[in-house]
């Protein structure tokens, strides 16, 4: 009996040990979801939280995907406009997974880490970047470069609606463009444009000004014209507003301040 006894306790030992040594945990932490193989076959989604399986034989594999919108940045795209201007765009467009079975399984190639995971080898799904480019060439190519730096916004929605779907398992939110790099000659042209179209408006302005200058002059030439006593009271206010020993000569008169002699100037020799 105790043989028995000491023989079914060494079972249990062994048994507890096997599990024990044989049993696989992983640990998903929001917001990624991992995806269980057994022999290359999917076994079922696992939700974030903590996972042990029993896997003597190390036949499993867990893929996390991750489910949370995430900007990718990408090289700058070479595109040509429509008027034949060559230049880079620098676009990050905002995807997310919305299957992650499909997103996974689309891809060809995988890393596998020490803890017994896969994941992409890249970082990023290998249709993002041609799909990208090309949907930027599409948009900006039915665009003048005047129309996209114009309106930025309106190309980005292009390019959207054309790779919203591109991706297996995901959709892209939106694309975010985050610079237009122009070579420095067409900087420069698009520079002059911009200051000769400033310089011309100023010198509108001007003529504008001596306009309304040369009609206030005009306004006042014909009111002393048609009132010769105006002449006479805008020259008292002059001789008022005047500061220090100030000599004012109308013809061959002298006139002064208050305070001042007035004196007769003759007139010059012939």
């Amino acid at each position: 009996m105790a043989e028995t006894l000491l023989l079914f306790a060494i079972l249990v030992a062994v048994a507890t040990a096997t599990l024990w040594l044989g049993r696989a945990v992983t640990i998903i932490y929001p917001p990624m979801v991992g995806l269980l193989y057994r022999d290359g076959r999917l076994q079922r989604e696992l939700p974030p939280g903590r996972h042990t399986r029993f896997d003597p034989l190390n036949r499993t594999r867990v893929v996390e995907v991750s489910m949370v919108e995430r900007p990718i940045n990408l090289p700058e795209v070479t595109v040509l406009s429509k008027d034949q201007f060559a230049f880079r765009l620098s676009l990050s467009p905002i995807l997310t997974v919305t299957d992650a079975r499909a997103y996974t399984e689309s891809q060809a190639t995988f890393d596998v880490d020490p803890l017994n995971r896969l994941f992409a080898a890249s970082g990023i799904h290998p249709a993002v970047q041609p799909s990208l480019s090309a949907a930027a060439l599409d948009a900006s190519g039915s665009r003048t470069l005047a129309e996209i730096l114009g309106s930025p916004a309106a190309l980005t929605a292009d390019i959207h609606a054309r790779i919203e779907n591109a991706v297996p398992g995901a959709v892209f939110v939106k694309v975010l463009l985050t610079a237009v790099n122009l070579p420095p000659e067409t900087r420069k042209m698009f520079t002059d444009v911009e200051r000769s179209k400033m310089e011309a408006q100023s010198a509108v302005e001007r003529a504008r000004g001596e306009q309304a200058a040369l009609r206030v002059l005009s306004n006042a030439a014909r009111l002393v014209s048609d009132n010769p006593a105006l002449a006479n009271l805008r020259l008292l206010q002059a001789i008022e507003a005047t500061k220090g020993s100030t000599t004012i000569i109308l013809g061959d008169s002298v006139v002064a301040p208050a305070g001042l002699a007035t004196k007769r100037t003759p007139p010059a020799a012939s």
